[in-house]
């Protein structure tokens, strides 16, 4: 999970500054480092709220100190449908997104001016 952090941190990062407005780039490093610490928030508020109902009516509960006892296949198949339905809302979102225009402009111009460059030096040669 780490790695799989530090790759997506790194894009959100790159994403909020891309498609931001030009007077709100400053921001998309706000939303990022407060987006990291929502999530950190709501992993615990999840953790603790699962812990609770879980030991409703007597039972052990899914986590408990004592890991032969607990039931963290339960709670990770939760995260796991968790995750389901939130790549489902992230696939509509994406799909109805409309990207950044300029952000767009920039790539094919950095992109032909790459192209010019090499073709530039094939001539020389």
């Amino acid at each position: 999970m780490g790695v799989a952090d530090a790759f997506l941190e790194a894009a959100k990062l790159e994403f909020f500054y891309n498609q931001a407005p030009e007077g709100m780039k400053s921001l998309g490093t706000s939303y990022y480092t407060t987006n990291m610490g929502i999530g950190n928030f709501l992993s615990s508020f999840l953790l603790q709220t699962v812990s609770a109902v879980t030991k409703r009516n007597g039972q052990p509960g899914w986590i408990t100190n004592n890991l032969n006892q607990s039931h963290l296949d339960y709670y990770y198949a939760l995260i796991a449908v968790l995750c389901f339905v939130n790549l489902v809302y992230f696939l509509l979102v994406a799909w109805k997104y409309v990207y950044n225009v300029d952000a767009t402009e920039y790539r094919k111009e950095l992109a032909m001016a790459t192209i010019g460059d090499t073709a530039s030096r094939d001539n020389r040669d």
